[in-house]
């Protein structure tokens, strides 16, 4: 309760919330407190997470508006972690809407948080004005950082926006930033200068990207990422002709990905309808197709954006050879 928060309390919470620092801080995925993937300290602090929000508070309403601010830019993952993306949003807001709104690299951090959020919950309107007022925030106090994430913010809205070349520039800014910082940092800004590369339709550029990615992602041992992106990097081998590394790349992603897990099931079968395609069998690639749709029906899953392309595509290339 917030009637229990001390100053001295809030106080010992934003100085725990400096010491919250993360795996992969520019993935949009689930947090991980570095050095904790799997331990009690990831629960421990997403449990703890309305005493943080608390402490800000208290912080706010002595005065202490930097203070504040830090608490939020540093530990708005916890509630990701929560898979409470309302509640994160709302404990954003009590920082971030009231009171002065001097620039800072905090208040830059905080507001990507909440564009991430608000990303979520597929609110892109609110996401884009988050992104652009800590992008503002960001250029004031020249932050890399910030700045990065800033310009990470604006390239995910705008992939969604379809506007791909825009999104392509907004993310070579974000590795530009990153250079420097943890190679971290640069994973997210990297994938989504690979992948909107890949949606403006210049396969060759965009292989030798998640290329880079898939060796980054290794090195940083996200498996979750390594898993994506040879996913992505066998579409785009199968749009250059290229069905023996397609497969490739399919088969180990395959051995990645969990079985139980009904989106990585669907993604199996559907690769394994374009390297149908890609060797000349329509006739098992239209019924493989068909049974990857089924399975995303009934997990009640819609396939993200950049894999409902994929599907798009085989589908037009399907329905053409049925007319010819």
């Amino acid at each position: 309760m917030l009637l229990d928060m001390t100053d001295e309390k809030a106080r010992h919470f934003l100085t725990l919330s400096r010491e919250l620092h993360w795996d992969f801080p520019s993935s949009q995925g689930t947090p991980i407190i570095k050095g904790h993937a799997t331990s009690q300290r990831v629960e421990q602090a997403a449990q703890e997470r309305e005493s943080y929000a608390n402490a800000a508070r208290v912080l706010f309403e002595e005065g202490d508006v930097e203070g504040a601010v830090g608490i939020a830019s540093n530990a708005w993952r916890l509630w990701v972690v929560a898979r409470d993306v309302a509640g994160g949003r709302a404990f954003l807001a009590a920082v971030l809407d009231k009171g002065e709104k001097k620039p800072s690299r905090a208040r830059s951090l905080a507001l990507y948080g909440d564009a991430l959020l608000a990303f979520r919950q597929v609110k892109i309107e609110e996401s884009r004005q988050r992104s652009r007022a800590a992008l503002d925030a960001a250029l004031v106090v020249n932050d890399p950082e910030a700045l990065t994430l800033a310009y990470l913010a604006l390239s995910r809205v705008t992939i969604e926006d379809g506007d791909y070349a825009q999104a392509l520039s907004l993310a070579v800014k974000a590795r530009e930033f990153a250079r420097g910082l943890d190679p971290a940092m640069g994973q997210a800004p990297m994938f989504l200068h690979a992948q909107a590369t890949r949606m403006t339709g210049d396969y060759d550029r965009a292989a030798a990207l998640f290329e880079q990615s898939l060796d980054l992602n290794r090195k940083i041992n996200d498996q979750g990422m390594v898993f994506a992106e040879l996913q992505n990097l066998g579409w785009v081998e199968v749009h250059r002709g290229n069905i023996d590394k397609a497969e490739r790349c399919f088969n180990e992603s395959e051995k990645i990905g969990s079985a139980s897990d009904p989106y990585s099931s669907a993604m199996t079968i559907l690769s394994q309808a374009f390297i149908a395609f890609g060797r000349g069998n329509k006739g098992m690639s239209r019924t493989l197709l068909e049974r990857a749709q089924s399975m995303f029906k009934e997990a009640k899953i819609d396939p993200g954006p950049d894999d409902q392309f994929e599907i798009n595509w085989l589908q037009r290339q399907l329905e053409r050879n049925v007319r010819d």
